[in-house]
Formats: structure tokens, sequence, C-alpha cells
């Protein structure tokens, strides 16, 4: 009972943030969402192709058990809030609500893990990516370096000046590119190359299995 109800050490917290992060990242569903989202709204990258594979994936994705915890924890929310309003009715959960909280839940545990760690899962979904995080950047948490940012700014705001830089020092800077600039995109577009890829074939397996259906019936009949 003592060890139940024992405290976790800031960094058994960590540990245990860290660990959630990856499974996040590393769950398939969530990259399909992400993915077919990625490739659907920007179709002229990705080409027709390219869509018709998002779109046999999407689906599936939303249909999912991670979507449909989603949609249900957006739906109590919005009845809590419409309920505390005096709002009539029930509160309509789209797919669009579902792929935007996902996504969120994403990009935040993107910000988690260590550049390092970041990059074995970005590599995982993103074969053709080469970059390797320098060794002296792989410990840098890119959530860390947002609340230096949003510090500096703060201290500005406080004392009422533009702020002067965005409190970084030069390899904090480098540490923050490497992130926004490379690992964060790479991650994203790994993630919708396989969502793009998945349903690559649909329409001419759809056709195959038609005329190979002309085929079995008379067997079945024989």
């Amino acid at each position: 009972m003592a060890d139940q109800n024992r405290q976790l050490t800031r960094e058994e917290q960590i540990a245990t943030q860290r660990d959630f992060a990856r499974k996040t990242l590393e769950n398939l569903v969530f990259q399909n969402i992400l993915g077919s989202n990625q490739v659907r709204s920007n179709q002229a990258l990705y080409g027709t192709l390219g869509v018709q594979g998002a779109e046999a994936v999407y689906p599936e994705a939303m249909g999912s058990e991670e979507a449909g915890k989603s949609r249900t924890r957006l739906y109590q929310k919005a009845k809590k809030r419409g309920d505390h309003l005096g709002v009539y009715g029930e509160p309509a959960i789209t797919n669009y609500e579902v792929s935007a909280d996902i996504i969120e839940q994403i990009e935040e545990n993107k910000k988690i893990l260590p550049l390092g760690e970041l990059a074995k899962i970005v590599k995982a979904v993103a074969p053709g990516f080469k970059f390797e995080v320098p060794a002296q950047l792989k410990d840098y948490v890119p959530g860390e370096l947002y609340a230096k940012i949003q510090m500096a700014h703060l201290a500005a705001q406080r004392e009422g000046r533009k702020p002067e830089s965005d409190g970084l020092s030069e390899t904090e800077r480098d540490a923050f590119i490497v992130y926004q600039k490379l690992l964060s995109p790479a991650y994203d577009r790994g993630v919708a190359l396989k969502a793009s890829q998945q349903g690559y074939f649909a329409d001419l397996n759809e056709a195959a299995e038609q005329f190979a259906e002309k085929y079995k019936a008379p067997e079945a009949n024989r």
C-alpha cells in the first residue's frame, strides 16, 4: 500500500511522460490520422494517387478505438460546457475535431522527447531521412526550449519592452532549429508518405477483385 501511495520522483515523472510520448508517436492509428490529413490537405504535393491512398486509410483510422476514445472525451467536454451554459441538445463531434485533437496530442508529445530519442522515431517512420543529430544536441528537449522562449517573451512584456532575444544560447537555438525545421516536419512527411502508399493500389485492387469474382462464380455453380 505504501508503494502505491508513494509520489513519483521528478525523474520518474519524466520517464513516464517520455514513455507515453514514445507510445503516442509510434501509434500506427495516430500516424495514419496525421498522415492522411497531411496528404489530403496538401494534395498538390502528394498527387492524385497519394490522395487516393490517404482517402482509403482515413475512414479506418477514424473508426479506430483510439479515435473513439478521443471522440468520447471531446463529447463529454462539450456536453459539460453546454450543460453549464444551459444549451439544449447534444453536441456533435466531427471527424475534423477528432483529427485536430489527435494531431495536437502528437505535436505535444514530440516536444517531450530529447532530440536523440525523437530522431530514432522519425527515422523509423521516415527511412529516407538521413540526418544524424549532432551529439552535442541530442539531449535537448524541445518543450524545455519552448519554455525558455516563452519566459523571455513574458519577461519583456512585464518590463514593457520588445524581446531583445529568444532567450536561447547559440547551441540551444541550433537544437530548436533541428526540432522545428528538420525532425518535426520529417516525422509529418514520413507518416504522410506511409498513409498515401497504404491505399496506393486501392482502385486496382478493387477492380481486380471484381474481375476475379466473375471467374469464381462458375466454379461455385459446378
